[in-house]
């Protein structure tokens, strides 16, 4: 075809027809983009009815709306490409994006699509058919398309005759009065209707989609290895597939973040529902995009109500559904982490690819993906947090749920209203704003209650930001902060000084209280420790009043610098784990007071509120896992020893310090050493005891001198009533100086036992 000046056209071939709706992989994708097009502000429906029906023993699908219907020149650009000159009406954004939609999504669901649409301009029929083309044997595509007039007559062209041909012979439709039947089916003075027949089918002759398991739905079968089961995207293999995902009514349910048009399925309204105040216990947080600092993307959390296996983002654009139920954060790994928790939020900032089921895989969009993880870990932490302080009571993603807010779409104007708790609507009856039962928005011409566009930050506090999303639930179980791998192999762990002075509390804990490094009860699952071996060191000596060392606080050394010593409890090969000394000291030490190793270590970690990093090499080698081990074994050691480390002390009263290569030359410990080693833990076991028992009579001392104290302290009160005023007595102030003296003494004597 010429061109201006001779340059050529590009043509298009009508296999694009088919190529172009490749690009839905998903059924309900191609209902989606029809959807759209109604709901678009250029059309503005109010309705759509969707059907499935049969002309002349061809199975069809037949969408119609009650929108503003199309211009003749409207109706060529929509059966053409790329033509998109949507805008935004009144706060309504548009959704189509690149003029392709109505093409793509017909010419998936079936091979042949004819358009039916009238307004003030007239009424109008085009075609767009890839039977046509192929039995013509077209090397273009062409679009058929006629008008009629109010008279009902055909507007006569140079070509409507031909066209006129082209649609009654190609088509279901072989006559004039058929086509001007199909045009009295759409109710009222403008709107559009839409037959698509030559459905696609399978390899055994059966259409894509259920139209009897339910008589008010359109699913897609699904069968695996003879047995009936649902329809799963293929990115839930995995997962426990949502209604969406096979049933085009839950699906039309969440289309819309705010649905402003009813959707009738098979002649029954669709039950639509605003997704972010659907859930239960609610809360807002907001992600401010590095890329766009002005902007505040508000993101709603809460448990689902209907179903805890159906959880992830739901992620919208300009109020359109684009991925639904996409799990991040913790709902990645292997366990029951944010299990039932639903987050919603809408990305306008971000790009959808052509189908309109996913967004470009830019850095933008990574990005928000990890902050959404981030953000979700927050909600779901504080949510067990509050829970677990009610022991007895069920986790939130098993409790019986009902919406935090209770709303419903007027049908006569669509806006939504708040209803109080227990107002009950049933499903199958109208509901109109003049049933309101709040007076104040009791009429249509009332707007809507505002939304809480004004949230700059986060609706809760997070008192447990900073804490892995693994947090233990139980007593007992690892309690491991956030611990980032890195790709060359290192861990690193980074803590604040003030959840170090956390992790070592004042008093003993119970066995049943004590918690673990998460890297440390791994190793000592990985190390390969017999049972008998793991249930020695898990038994706990009589508790002793002592303060147990903060043995998270010790820094990591480098590989040089570890020694290698047996490993006398787990009774294992030298490279498999070992004990390292206490200290980096390569000379003998003197013996000191016991607990000033404990003393030691704790300072070695500062006093400053800087945060404390360690860094742990993940390599290979046996030395690898040289400061875990470390760390776990210095610190179970400690606890059955009465905070002490038994075989560090004995190592420095014998006088025999090991050099490195000494101590890789020696791979077993003797009998003779063992027995020392034990003996000596025994006595100090003896020691310590005694001490025991000292700080007990310490103790009773100290409370009765205290009963002494307050029995004084009565005292001078009563002898100051007795006296004149104006009148001072010496000797009681003289008595109860001296009683806190021997408080004060009995309190350092019982500090130096401690």
């Amino acid at each position: 075809m010429a061109a201006d000046k001779g340059i050529r056209l590009s043509a298009l071939n009508p296999k694009f027809l088919h190529t172009n709706s490749t690009s839905h992989t998903w059924p309900f994708s191609a209902f989606a983009e029809l959807i759209d097009n109604a709901y678009d502000p250029d059309v503005n429906a109010k309705h759509i009815w969707i059907d499935q029906t049969a002309i002349k023993n061809n199975i069809c699908l037949t969408f119609a709306d009650d929108g503003n219907g199309m211009t003749l020149d409207k109706l060529y650009k929509m059966l053409s490409f790329g033509f998109s000159d949507k805008h935004e009406v009144k706060g309504h954004h548009p959704i189509g994006l690149y003029g392709n939609g109505f093409k793509s999504g017909s010419m998936w669901l079936g091979k042949d699509a004819i358009v039916f649409t009238k307004n003030k301009s007239g009424m109008h029929v085009g075609m767009l058919s890839q039977s046509y083309l192929e039995k013509i044997n077209a090397q273009h595509v062409l679009v058929p398309i006629i008008s009629f007039n109010e008279q009902r007559q055909l507007v006569q062209t140079p070509d409507s005759e031909a066209n006129l041909q082209a649609i009654t012979t190609y088509s279901l439709l072989n006559s004039e009065p058929e086509l001007l039947a199909e045009l009295d089916a759409i109710t009222g003075p403008k709107g559009t209707r839409i037959i698509i027949w030559n459905l696609r089918r399978d390899t055994s002759g059966e259409t894509e989609f259920d139209f009897e398991t339910d008589e008010y739905d359109i699913r897609i079968p699904a069968e695996t290895d003879g047995m009936n089961e649902n329809y799963r995207m293929q990115e839930r293999v995995n997962q426990t597939a949502p209604d969406c995902d096979f049933s085009l009514r839950a699906y039309c349910k969440i289309l819309y973040l705010k649905p402003r048009m009813q959707i009738i399925l098979r002649g029954q309204k669709v039950q639509t529902q605003l997704v972010a105040k659907n859930l239960a216990y609610t809360e807002k947080d907001v992600y401010k995009p590095k890329c766009l600092p002005s902007l505040i993307i508000k993101i709603t959390f809460g448990y689902n109500c209907r179903n805890k296996e159906h959880y992830g983002i739901m992620m919208y654009h300009k109020n359109r559904l684009i991925k639904a139920y996409k799990r991040v954060g913790c709902q990645l790994q292997a366990n029951n982490m944010g299990v039932g928790v639903v987050g919603v939020v809408e990305c306008n900032f971000l790009k959808p690819i052509h189908n309109k089921q996913d967004f470009d895989d830019t850095k933008v969009y990574r990005l928000t993906l990890a902050a959404l993880g981030t953000k979700l870990n927050d909600y779901w932490i504080e949510m067990k947090a509050k829970k677990r302080s009610d022991p007895l009571s069920r986790p939130v993603e098993d409790i019986q749920k009902t919406p935090d807010q209770k709303w419903v779409q007027c049908d006569d104007c669509l806006k939504w209203r708040k209803l109080p708790d227990g107002v009950a609507v049933s499903k199958k009856d109208t509901w109109s704003c003049k049933f309101n039962t709040d007076p104040r928005f009791r009429d249509c011409s009332v707007p809507e209650e505002p939304e809480d566009d004004d949230i700059t930050q986060c609706t809760y506090e997070k008192t447990q930001k900073g804490r892995n999303c693994s947090v233990t639930e139980e007593p007992g179980a690892p309690d491991d902060d956030d611990i980032p791998h890195s790709s060359n192999g290192k861990t690193s762990k980074r803590r604040n000084s003030k959840q170090l002075q956390q992790v070592t509390p004042n008093k003993r804990r119970p066995p049943s209280e004590r918690y673990f490094c998460l890297n440390d009860f791994q190793l000592f699952q990985e190390t390969g420790m017999s049972k008998s071996s793991s249930e020695q060191l898990q038994q706990v000596t009589p508790a002793v009043p002592n303060t147990p060392p903060n043995w998270e606080m010790q820094p990591s050394l480098s590989s040089n610098e570890r020694p290698f010593v047996p490993n006398q409890c787990q009774e294992t090969d030298i490279n498999q784990s070992y004990i390292p000394p206490l200290s980096n000291e390569n000379t003998p030490t003197k013996q000191k007071p016991i607990g000033s190793e404990t003393s030691a270590l704790l300072q070695g970690s500062g006093d400053d509120d800087d945060d404390v990093i360690i860094i742990e090499d993940k390599g290979t080698s046996s030395s690898s896992v040289a400061p875990e081990n470390k760390n776990y074994e210095l610190h179970v050691k400690r606890e059955e020893n009465g905070g002490y480390d038994c075989n560090g002390i004995a190592q420095r009263e014998m006088g025999t310090p090991q050099e490195a290569h000494d101590q890789e030359s020696s791979k077993h410990t003797t009998d003779q050493e063992k027995e020392s080693l034990k003996k000596y833990c025994g006595e100090l076991f003896v020691k310590v005891k005694g001490l025991e028992e000292k700080v007990s009579d310490l103790e009773n001392k100290y409370e009765q001198a205290c009963k002494e104290i307050n029995r004084l302290k009565e005292c001078k009160v009563l002898q100051n009533l007795k006296e004149e005023p104006g009148t001072e007595t010496q000797k009681p102030a003289e008595k109860n100086s001296n009683v806190d003296d021997m408080s004060l003494q009995l309190n350092g004597s019982s500090t130096e036992h401690d």
